[in-house]
């Protein structure tokens, strides 16, 4: 009997100790588990961190890209504009200097260049038909001889006789010192007309 009773309690203790560690195994299988589950998940976040950060990368490289190659195009068409309103200008040239309003300020042009060439004596180049004009304006000056060449653009070239000072005063020569400000005033008054019209 106490055999019985010895072997019954070897197998209650047997039967515990398995019940034991059944509940131990599953407890680190789940431990295990909930660990490697973490790990999935962190790697997941890490990854879609990784990914979210070069997606965000790729897509500010590509705006910059593009803003760059808008303000590129928008460049290049103000100074295709530019070109073609200067170009329109220097048509009009030869018919502006008939005109009154040049006629009105051809003494300030000439002025202006023999100021420039100080006291020295001076040739003053322009087209054939401004000769006539010009002649009456420096009659006054000896040191002053008016020469038509019919090789200067419409406007006149004052030059220093040994070749020193040259001033241009042609009308191509006073657009292109005034173009970067003239270029300015042009867009500024295209934005405002763009800006009426929107």
């Amino acid at each position: 009997m106490a055999l019985d009773h010895l072997l019954a309690a070897l197998e209650r203790d047997a039967t515990a100790q398995a019940e034991a560690l059944r509940t131990e195994a599953r407890a680190t299988v789940a431990a295990v588990t909930r660990e490697a589950d973490e790990r999935v998940a962190q790697r997941r976040r890490d990854a879609l961190v990784s990914r979210e950060a070069a997606v965000r990368q790729s897509t500010e490289s590509a705006l910059a890209d593009a803003r760059h190659a808008s303000r590129r195009r928008m460049l290049d068409a103000r100074q295709r504009l530019l070109d073609h309103v200067f170009a329109a200008a220097h048509v009009l040239f030869a018919e502006a200097v008939n005109g009154a309003a040049y006629r009105a300020v051809l003494p300030h042009h000439i002025a202006e260049a023999l100021e420039a060439a100080g006291d020295e004596p001076a040739l003053i180049r322009c087209p054939e038909a401004l000769v006539p004009v010009v002649q009456p304006i420096v009659a006054s000056q000896a040191r002053v001889t008016v020469r038509g060449d019919p090789g200067v653009p419409p406007g006149l070239v004052v030059t220093t006789t040994d070749g020193a000072i040259e001033v241009d005063q042609t009308l191509d020569g006073r657009l292109e010192r005034l173009r970067a400000r003239l270029a300015l005033a042009v867009m500024a008054r295209l934005g405002e007309g763009g800006g009426t019209g929107a």
